[in-house]
């Protein structure tokens, strides 16, 4: 606006460089956020607390790093879905996405999952009305599904004594009909993402060496477009893109042949697994198991060979009602009370660390300081 008194305009510009010099340089709560590359590696954690806890579990992942989150769904269960549908628009404000594992009448546990004898068109078709039901609850603000969990485990669904390498090895009764129930929720995800313009995603995902799950599911004419892995690694073991016992390329190199993003969507450490694991800092098993962590987590930001989109660590606390190990896996024993290897993962996702956490993660030379000041804001990077 034009000056439309001159006096005072020329009092105002000789006092400007004065009042600039008080004012000082500009401070650090300012400064505009990093920028950070699109395609660089997301950091996710799988939630499995109460549906009243979520407020309190966004308050706790949301300042640490993390971009994603993975929650269990029930196809059938509207209240759920609908609370879902709230939380995951509650955290996308602040840049965090849902990921969704999507459950049905034919998942492990339920009866239909052993009746492999079934018509396999008839579960195709109810499969197919089951997810197309609950996406219309969701699909706006979650756009990620998952088919259901760790299907290479299911009861029958290899021939005996198979490795999983081959997708013959999948050819059984009870391959043959999660085949059929894959192949109609992939058509429901598909159907809606036509219908509607979401970029809905369907995630696959096996796990150890069972890579001949996707070439058998392929052939039954099963869509997805992310692979998604499950892996517990000692610190003992190869590094994930090496280790023979997975074939070429160890299980990373495995996972690149099939030409689709992969998302890490259950990680943390073997140690867990051992009798002896002790679930306490300073102790030796849980030493070893944060010294594992940070090797392979860098094995998989170095990655190079294919398209690493995401890792989820399992889990974010502890679950006291499992029996042992499946109680310990936690980044933190519950809400209020974290673990060194959440400090790590923090640090690993860009997250905010306070200076004695930034310590419990320096002092035991699992990072450098220098990593830690680098990786802040964006996360690690090769």
């Amino acid at each position: 606006m034009a000056c439309l008194k001159p006096l005072h305009c020329l009092i105002a510009l000789s006092l400007l460089p004065s009042l600039m010099a008080q004012a000082g340089p500009p401070s650090a709560t300012s400064s505009a956020a990093p920028v950070c590359r699109p395609e660089r590696l997301q950091w996710g954690v799988n939630v499995h607390q109460p549906t009243d806890q979520w407020p309190k579990v966004q308050e706790v992942v949301a300042p640490r790093g993390f971009s994603r989150v993975r929650l269990d769904m029930w196809a059938k269960d509207g209240k759920r879905n609908a609370q879902m549908r709230a939380f995951a628009s509650n955290l996308a404000r602040q840049g965090i996405e849902v990921s969704a594992v999507l459950f049905d009448a034919y998942a492990n546990g339920y009866p239909a999952a052993q009746m492999c004898d079934a018509d396999l068109t008839v579960v195709e078709q109810n499969a197919y009305k089951e997810v197309s039901q609950a996406l219309g609850q969701v699909a706006d603000v979650i756009h990620d599904f998952e088919l259901l969990n760790e299907i290479p485990l299911y009861p029958n669904i290899k021939t005996t004594l198979s490795k999983g390498l081959d997708a013959a090895d999948f050819d059984t009764p009870c391959g043959r009909l999660q085949a059929a129930n894959l192949r109609g929720m992939s058509r429901a995800i598909v159907d809606e993402r036509k219908r509607t313009g979401a970029p809905l995603r369907i995630i696959l995902g096996t796990v150890a060496r069972a890579f001949g799950f996707y070439k058998f599911m392929q052939s039954q004419g099963v869509t997805f477009d992310v692979a998604g892995y499950h892996i517990y690694p000692l610190e003992k073991h190869k590094p994930l893109d090496q280790d023979p016992w997975f074939g070429d390329g160890g299980a990373l190199g495995q996972l690149a042949r099939f030409n689709k993003p992969i998302h890490i969507n259950e990680f943390h450490c073997a140690e867990i697994y051992k009798p002896a694991f002790e679930n306490k800092a300073d102790q030796p098993e849980t030493e070893g198991c944060l010294r594992g962590l940070t090797q392979h987590l860098k094995e998989i930001v170095n990655f190079k060979g294919g398209r690493i989109e995401s890792v989820y660590l399992y889990e974010l606390t502890d679950e006291p009602r499992k029996h042992e190990p499946e109680n310990r896996f936690g980044l933190m024993y519950d809400l209020e009370t974290p673990k060194v290897g959440l400090y790590l993962v923090t640090a690993f996702a860009g997250g905010k660390l306070s200076d004695t956490e930034a310590r419990e993660v320096t002092r035991r030379q699992l990072l450098t300081p220098a990593q830690l000041a680098s990786w802040s804001g964006c996360g690690a990077r090769p």
